[in-house]
């Protein structure tokens, strides 16, 4: 046998080398759970996406609950990250555009808003958040005071958010709807205010409304504090 059948021999008995196993990343998880629909976004459907079984998916996500809140969590801090704040100078147009975003952010969640919590966690979630903080600060307030003013307008644009996604899987808000109820149990003349504001809410789109009256009212407020400490 010649030292080239001889090395062909030797190389075609050498057992072949496996290939690594691919790394399971929370990256990784949340890019393949962004190419499934909601209610395909299970353990099984990310896993199979990914190739691997799906017990390899539980040292980053326990459960389905759990994959979902990631997937919510991860689509609201890159729609959030979208804005920019830095050309926005006075502390009220800083506030108006973060509550706006807080609202768009929301409702790009859909039917993962249940899943969605505030605060909202993620560098691309936290740089918004800085800009607000130092917009509110170079105003005059103070460091406890910006966190509280922050705090408060995170609640408001993310509430308006979580309306307007109520409102688009039902023409009838379910507060409204559960107003109403009530209302029907009294008699036709009671609570005529209450039934004029129901039936306006029940009808006309909100369209931001609600949103910008509450910063108008908030921002109002601040100013009057801020004017006042000065």
């Amino acid at each position: 046998m010649s030292g080239t059948e001889r090395h062909c021999v030797q190389e075609s008995a050498a057992p072949r080398r496996r290939g690594r196993p691919r790394q399971i990343t929370r990256e990784r998880i949340v890019a393949a759970a962004r190419s499934l629909a909601f209610d395909e976004l299970t353990m099984q459907a990310v896993a199979d996406v990914l190739g691997v079984d799906p017990k390899a998916l539980n040292y980053h996500v326990g459960d389905r609950e759990a994959l979902r809140e990631l997937v919510a969590v991860d689509a609201f801090a890159v729609e959030l990250n979208r804005i920019d704040l830095s050309a926005c100078g006075d502390w009220r147009d800083v506030l108006r555009r973060y509550a706006t975003a807080l609202r768009d952010a929301t409702v790009t969640l859909g039917e993962l808003v249940t899943y969605f919590r505030l605060p909202a966690s993620g560098v691309g979630a936290l740089e918004p958040v800085e800009r607000v903080l130092q917009s509110l600060v170079d105003a005059g307030f103070s460091v406890p005071e910006a966190g509280h003013v922050l705090r408060l307008v995170s609640e408001l644009g993310h509430a308006a958010g979580r309306e307007a996604v109520f409102r688009s899987g039902s023409r009838e808000h379910p507060y409204v709807a559960d107003v109403s109820a009530a209302l029907n149990t009294t008699a036709a003349d009671d609570f005529p205010l209450l039934r004029r504001v129901v039936a306006v809410r029940d009808t006309a789109p909100d369209d931001g409304q609600q949103l910008d009256f509450n910063l108008d009212v908030l921002i109002t407020g601040l100013a009057a504090k801020l004017s006042h400490a000065s």
